[in-house]
């Protein structure tokens, strides 16, 4: 499972696969300014310096010159974004890419692959983004390069709400906020707010990787996305992004649904070998397993087709 969590036990795939090759074991998650106003409107532990050639707070957006930013993107969450917000010239590296959607690699095909400080310090940024497992995983890295005066933009999001901001923050550090207004717009439209009902929620377990289990725990755009579709994440209590539980745990909360990522890293087992795994557990065997892509869930704009398919699957298993 590439990284994605705080979990220091239980960080494989999914959280450092997105950030591969910046620094040996940097490879995935899964997922924390503009001026006064737009820092309250950043996601939950975003952090930023200033910018070079900025007199103003960092993140406000505004240089003293009228160049171009130079960005680098560390995770495929924010590799696409820049792609969606039309800023794909503006970047000059990025990590290596786990799980971008084909017209994303082909929008990046000319992007050099960045794989430490001094590569990334050779394309002469002046804005970094990425998520905030950047920072957990290598906080050398991340202080080299603020001690250059780069700007580092480093997002955790929680909540769809999140990705929204992280949308707007991105857009600006591109300058290419007027672009940022029909992403926000779609993810609003397609992914409404949790409804009231008087059905009762379907109990999901998210099956990311691993033996034990590695699952969503409350501090997940994932989890936001499972309540919104109508489900209920088993394990929304506990107050950690990902992490590891026990079957035990698992059979005793009685899920409905099981939602598996799809990804293959480093020789862990994707969506059969999880299948197999999950027949030999009594009381897992016989439920319904929804397949959602990994980059669905990390808090990125494909959190709309990760909607659209808890959507589906939770409507399939509700009285």
């Amino acid at each position: 499972m590439p990284d994605r969590g705080r979990d220091a036990s239980g960080r494989h795939a999914l959280c450092a696969g997105l950030i591969v090759p910046l620094v040996a074991w940097l490879v995935h998650a899964g997922c924390r300014d503009a001026a006064q106003a737009e820092r309250q409107r950043a996601p939950r532990g975003s952090t930023a310096v200033s910018a070079p050639g900025t007199n103003s707070p960092a993140g406000t957006g505004t240089r003293t010159d009228l160049s171009a930013p130079r960005v680098i993107s560390l995770h495929d969450v924010t590799t696409e974004m820049v792609v969606a917000l039309d800023g794909a010239d503006r970047l000059v590296g990025m990590s290596d890419p786990v799980d971008l959607q084909p017209h994303a690699v082909r929008a990046v095909a000319h992007v050099a692959q960045v794989h430490g400080i001094e590569s990334i310090l050779s394309v002469r940024p002046t804005v970094v983004l990425g998520l905030q497992v950047v920072r957990e995983r290598d906080p050398d890295l991340v202080a080299a390069l603020e001690r250059h005066g780069i700007e580092v933009f480093l997002a955790d999001p929680v909540t769809v709400d999140d990705v929204i901001r992280l949308t707007r923050n991105v857009a600006v550090r591109l300058g290419r906020a007027e672009n940022a207004r029909s992403l926000i717009d779609h993810l609003r439209s397609a992914i409404p707010a949790v409804a009231e009902s008087t059905a009762r929620p379907v109990p999901v377990f998210v099956y990311d990787c691993c033996d034990p289990p590695f699952t969503a725990g409350g501090k997940t755009v994932l989890s936001d996305l499972v309540e919104r579709a109508g489900g209920r994440n088993i394990f929304a209590g506990l107050d950690a992004d990902w992490t590891h539980v026990s079957w035990e745990e698992v059979v005793s909360r009685r899920p409905r649904l099981v939602v598996i990522h799809s990804y293959d890293y480093e020789g862990q087992a994707d969506v059969g070998g999880k299948r197999r795994r999950l027949q030999a557990v009594p009381g897992l065997a016989d439920l319904p397993i929804a397949v959602v892509p990994l980059g669905c869930s990390l808090g990125g704009l494909r959190s709309v087709e990760g909607f659209e398919r808890l959507r589906r699957a939770i409507a399939e298993v509700s009285p």
